[in-house]
């Protein structure tokens, strides 16, 4: 299994996305990864419903976690959350409907909007053309509307009684476990037919029940009639075997009941996810959840097929403002465009493994540092435990040449010896190219760092002024060679990756810059030019608000030291 998909998101708490990300780690054997290095997909509209706390969990859950939603779980500390936007609505097809849905959903109705909401108020509804739901935001009103229609209906209820076999709490019952019902009452179905004659949510009519009590006769919103049986559900507990690395499931008890349940009203929570030809909506017991206006809006197709039991005002739509901001995120180029390199670099790496396991180390290495790339992630333990492992390899077969290596450790001695007096003479190189820089000659400030180079290969200082003095020369090319050579020596230099910045944006290479003053200003978070720079880069990608953030960070900064100074 290497990928997961979690529906209706906005409802899942952020410690349920802990536990997940726990229990994958721990059966994957990959602890040190997010989700034990599976891939997650999260599907749902965060404006919908929130998450179900009650107050004693709100109370435990506000110690460890800023919001109970799903994005605030810590492990999103450790990746990227990456969220795009589906833009075109399926569920309605009139714009001015769809618009005002909208405004409702990001809690930005305009005085219009409740205007034309509330020409629905008292709208008619005929209920013996087609059949329409209620939706209440409180279980006891939704109880209240079914027991009174139910009880409306000129003929003798019949009770069926459900069955649990084993454990089965009765609290996580789909349905009644004894159900009363009469021809002619509404229902919705609660389970999918494996027939795929009416799935979760198709509302229905009884007209008639089976003398020996095996069918439930229904006709549904389309006009036709199935003979519907009793359907099964079990409470299943999983296990993982260790000896045969595989989940178990053991089944601990068995529900059976007919798979329906009184419909002429359901609770706004049930209907997420369902659509509706015609709806009343009644307010009247309170929104206490944000959301609950926007989904009992959104389940009818059209604005003509729903009834307001009173007029909606903007006290009945509100939504979290930590929804709002953590929408602002939504479709966010940059972050999709690193996320795609991301996955670019996982092919890379697993290509490499397997030409390592295959003795193809020719196509190892290439791979390999395709994936390095692309992620800039050499400095990560992910990427360093990988080289340990795949280098384990061939260190078992250098243990069989160490009596050669023996015979050389004089001859290195005194290598280092020489390397050392190299050293000295090449850092006086290196300063006197720095003074000829200050002094505008560039050619000599050039010779002198290749001399300092040339004595000593990993002379980074000398590497990276020579890439500055090239770049105030426009020579780009060669100073952009000349600062990967020193980055190459040390990937997490600052200086480096702060003058490939320069030299990437002067070459108009704005998203590899942007990369560079990213990880650069989280090193070094006090330097100016560093924050001053990144802005600029941003600004010009078009993210004025973060490139505004950056440009705030310098001048607050220069200020600072500033003061500091005097």
């Amino acid at each position: 299994m290497e990928l997961i998909i979690i529906d209706e998101i906005s409802m899942v708490r952020a410690d349920i996305i802990d536990f997940i990300d726990r229990i994958l780690r721990h059966y994957s054997g990959n602890t040190r990864t997010p989700f034990g290095g599976k891939q997650m997909i999260f599907v749902g509209d965060v404006f919908q419903l929130e998450p179900v706390v009650t107050r004693d969990e709100k109370e435990i859950l506000n110690r460890f976690y800023e919001t109970p939603y799903f994005f605030s779980a810590r492990v999103f500390r450790e990746i990227q959350l990456v969220s795009i936007e589906f833009e075109k609505v399926y569920r309605q097809n009139d714009n001015v409907f769809v618009n005002v849905l909208d405004h409702i959903r990001t809690n930005t109705p305009t005085d219009t909007d409740l205007q034309l909401l509330n020409t629905c108020v008292e709208q008619e509804m005929d209920s013996n053309e087609e059949m329409f739901v209620t939706l209440a935001t409180r279980r006891d009103t939704v109880d209240a509307i079914n027991k009174k229609n139910l009880a409306d209906i000129d003929s003798e209820s019949i009770i069926i009684k459900g069955e649990i076999d084993g454990e089965f709490p009765q609290n996580s019952l789909p349905t009644s476990l004894e159900l009363e019902l009469k021809t002619g009452a509404q229902i919705i179905f609660v389970k999918n037919d494996q027939e795929k004659r009416w799935v979760n949510g198709t509302i229905g009519r009884i007209s008639g029940f089976d003398a020996e009590g095996k069918f439930i006769y229904v006709v549904t919103e389309d006009g036709k009639e199935f003979d519907v049986e009793r359907a099964r559900w079990a409470n299943v507990r999983y296990t993982y075997n260790e000896k045969e690395k595989k989940i178990e499931e053991e089944e601990l008890g068995v529900f059976t009941q007919f798979p329906i349940r009184l419909a002429w009203a359901i609770t706004i929570h049930k209907s997420q996810g369902l659509t509706f030809n015609k709806v009343a909506i009644d307010f009247s017991g309170g929104i206490f959840a944000g959301g609950q206006a926007y989904v009992a809006l959104s389940r009818c197709r059209s604005l003509d097929g729903i009834q307001l039991k009173q007029e909606i005002t903007k006290s009945d739509i509100f939504v979290n403002p930590t929804i709002v901001d953590f929408a602002r995120g939504f479709n966010n180029q940059q972050m999709v465009d690193i996320a795609l390199k991301r996955a670019s670099a996982d092919i890379e790496y697993r290509d490499a493994v397997k030409a390592f396991d295959e003795c193809n180390f020719e196509e190892f290495i290439n791979h390999f540092f395709k994936a390095i790339h692309a992620r800039y992630d050499i400095e990560k333990p992910f990427a360093k435990r990988f080289i340990r492992r795949k280098l384990g390899r061939i260190n078992a077969l250098t243990n069989k040449i160490e009596e050669l290596k023996s015979t050389l450790r004089e001859k290195e001695k005194e290598t280092e010896e020489k390397q050392g007096i190299l050293n000295k003479y090449a850092d006086e190189y290196y300063v006197l190219g720095n003074e000829c820089m200050k002094h505008g000659a560039s050619d000599a400030a050039i010779a002198n760092y290749n001399k300092a180079m040339a004595m000593n290969p990993r002379h980074i200082e000398a590497y990276v002024s020579k890439a500055q003095v090239l770049l105030r020369e426009g020579k780009l090319r060669k100073a952009l060679t000349s600062v990967n050579s020193a980055l190459d020596i040390i990937p997490s230099h600052f200086k480096s990756l702060y003058t490939r910045g320069k030299i990437l944006y002067a070459m108009n290479e704005l998203e590899l810059a942007a990369a560079d003053l990213d990880r650069a200003t989280s090193m070094k978070k006090d330097n100016i030019s560093a924050h001053k720079l990144f802005g600029d880069i941003l600004a010009k990608q078009g993210d004025e608000d973060s490139a505004a953030l950056h440009w705030s960070i310098a001048e607050r900064l220069r200020k600072k030291k500033g003061k500091e100074k005097s």
